[in-house]
């Protein structure tokens, strides 16, 4: 059921969107109201399952993790064999995003390893238990990584369109203790959580928890703090594109990042190595809107596109990270 939000809550799920670790005050005065009643709007987002998560957006090639994406085609599967190779994936705590879709593709997910290797173990055991219901199976590395707030919630308000979360580009690797694994483990999914409650969590004191997640921001190892929205109560479809691109030089490219900033509806941009060479994860109203911005975006760049495949999300299994 699609759920009609009034002006306030939408500003509040910008503010959010745009840092979801934003104190209630400051919301409350940009908003004009008091604590209480940015707190109780929260609750209710979080009551009616529109806000589902606080995400926090590591710099992943930072930590030294490479980012994998698998995409399955079925064959022939039933519900029984789809529902025992999602929870199979599920119980991995390095998979971050696993999710239903329709289209070019039927599952797909993303996982973390520190090395090439330990992907391939992983997916040597996850081919050997279930490639018999695979027609075929896809990867792709990650090699740049940005997300945005979805701007298209306000759009009256532009401002949202300049702010951009890079967690991935050309960088080294830093040096992470244990304490640094354990702060990052225990905010990615709830970048809320106070000290008091990540010090139970941790085993760590609080000031250890305020110092190390500081120095983890202030290293661009945590680069931002975001909602994981449920966009279906929001009346959205979610759709992917992969795109294969051809003759692109430096020119192209700088106008096509350009446009992918500036489009409220696109809000993830990922650059890889693979079958294709980016994806765009978009979010419309409808099937019609999504399908007029590909034949805006062939138009725009048909000169170096060589090809555009496109999936419908259609259930989000886990979403851990970006």
């Amino acid at each position: 059921m699609v759920i009609k939000l009034d002006i306030r809550d939408r500003k509040i799920l910008m503010e959010l969107d745009t840092d979801a670790t934003k104190p209630l005050s400051t919301i409350a005065k940009k908003l004009g109201i008091s604590k209480e009643a940015v707190a109780y709007r929260i609750k209710q987002l979080e009551e009616k399952e529109i806000i589902v998560n606080y995400i926090t957006l590591s710099h992943f090639a930072k930590t030294g993790m490479i980012h994998f994406k698998v995409y399955i085609q079925y064959s022939r599967i039933n519900k029984e064999q789809t529902t025992k190779i999602i929870d199979y994936l599920k119980s991995f705590p390095n998979i971050g995003w696993l999710a239903n879709s329709e289209g070019t593709f039927d599952l797909m997910f993303s996982i973390r390893f520190k090395e090439i290797y330990l992907f391939e173990d992983f997916k040597d055991e996850f081919c050997t238990k279930f490639d018999k219901q695979f027609q075929s199976i896809q990867i792709a590395i990650l090699t740049e990584a940005e997300t945005k707030p979805r701007a298209y919630i306000l759009p009256e308000d532009k401002n949202y369109l300049h702010t951009t979360f890079l967690h991935c580009d050309k960088a080294k690797e830093e040096i992470l203790n244990e304490e640094d694994w354990k702060v990052l483990h225990a905010i990615s999914t709830n970048a809320r959580k106070s000290a008091n409650e990540l010090s139970k969590d941790t085993k760590l004191t609080e000031r250890i928890i305020r110092y190390r997640r500081k120095e983890l921001e202030r290293r661009g190892i945590i680069v931002g703090y975001k909602l994981a929205i449920n966009y279906r109560k929001l009346g959205y479809l979610f759709f992917k594109c992969f795109v294969s691109f051809r003759n692109m030089d430096a020119q192209s490219y700088k106008q096509l990042r350009m446009y992918v900033h500036s489009h409220p509806n696109i809000i993830y941009w990922i650059k890889t190595i693979g079958s294709w060479d980016a994806e765009l994860e978009i979010e419309t109203p409808t099937a019609e809107e999504f399908y007029a911005f590909v034949t805006e975006f062939k138009e725009k760049f048909g000169l170096i596109i060589h090809h555009i495949d496109t999936s419908l999300i259609s259930k989000e299994h886990t979403i851990a990270h970006a």
